[in-house]
């Protein structure tokens, strides 16, 4: 009972965290302005994005499918689609942008081994992160002389954090010991914990490592191209270029579990990142905004597919 009010207790504070970084975004900028941007949005290309998104999460599902199979675990590529849409309903309704990937580990490990479907949405996670930072990477190497200097801090910050997580998850019993300490008493939980941090620990097969790496920078070139589409539909002008660096950063801040959904975070972080570069806070608003909607129109076949199965 005290975990599941300490539980409701942190999803409470997030929708808090959300409610309030919305509002005060809102009022700083101004629902005129805002509402003015918005309300030129080019259709088709909105519809595009929405397009996009999709074939988005039908190819994330293949990486996921690839790394079960090699833990043996088969699954069809029809179910993994279909578990990773739940996964991403979840994701909108839950704090952060990881809820989901918990809950399409549990429902697939119901069917199949628990320990190999959590350590492989981890495996998922950690590949598409690197993926984010060898982009972060490339773009300020390219083009450093026209980014931002708050671009470039924050990037490097995050990445570092990043750098020092996959040492401390794969040259260390950091992770194993911290399971050990927070459930000393629970045995369960804790042997369950350690078992999956070890199964990430065993991907070896490079084969496998390659194609996941490669189907990951794939999925995070189609997100940056989706955010410009998403540009040319509210009539903005801007470089495709800053979209390699500040998407990533956006998309590392979004993924930390502090708002629902990303909400506030991701559209204080397209406010902060594309003002740096002249471009409104009230058109970097909407930009982020049109994101998150474009994220719930296509959550919303998870939800469908989740009820669907239940």
């Amino acid at each position: 009972m005290l975990v599941e009010l300490k539980d409701k207790g942190k999803i409470v504070i997030r929708i808090a965290i959300s409610a309030i970084l919305l509002s005060f975004i809102i009022y700083t900028i101004g629902v005129e302005k805002i509402r003015d941007v918005i309300s030129h949005t080019v259709l088709w290309l909105f519809f595009v994005a929405i397009l996009i998104e999709n074939i988005g999460v039908v190819i994330s599902a293949k990486k996921w499918q690839i790394l079960l199979k090699s833990k043996d675990v088969e699954i069809n590529y029809s179910d993994a689609i279909l578990y990773y849409y739940i996964g991403s309903f979840f994701n909108t309704m839950m704090p952060s942008s990881v809820g989901g990937d918990v809950i399409k580990a549990y429902k697939l490990g119901k069917k199949t081994n628990s320990i190999e479907a959590f350590s492989s949405v981890v495996m998922d996670r950690v590949t598409g992160l690197i993926a984010v930072v060898l982009i972060a990477l490339f773009a300020i190497a390219t083009s450093h002389e026209i980014l931002p200097q708050i671009a470039i801090t924050l990037a490097f910050i995050l990445i570092l954090c990043f750098l020092v997580f996959l040492l401390m998850l794969f040259k260390t019993d950091f992770f194993e010991k911290a399971a050990n300490k927070l459930f000393s008493r629970w045995n369960k939980p804790k042997k369950f914990l350690q078992d999956v941090i070890s199964s990430v620990k065993s991907y070896r097969d490079k084969k496998t490592l390659y194609t996941a790496m490669f189907i990951s920078l794939l999925f995070h070139i189609m997100l940056i191209l989706n955010n410009y589409i998403l540009s040319l539909a509210l009539n903005l002008k801007i470089n495709i270029i800053y979209f390699f660096i500040f998407i990533p950063i956006a998309e590392i801040l979004v993924a930390l579990p502090i708002s629902i959904q990303g909400f506030g975070v991701r559209e204080s972080s397209y406010a902060i990142l594309f003002s740096s570069i002249g471009v409104s806070y009230a058109a970097a608003f909407s930009l982020g905004f049109l994101n998150q909607i474009v994220k719930v129109i296509t959550s919303m076949i998870g939800g469908i597919a989740y009820v669907i199965k239940k």
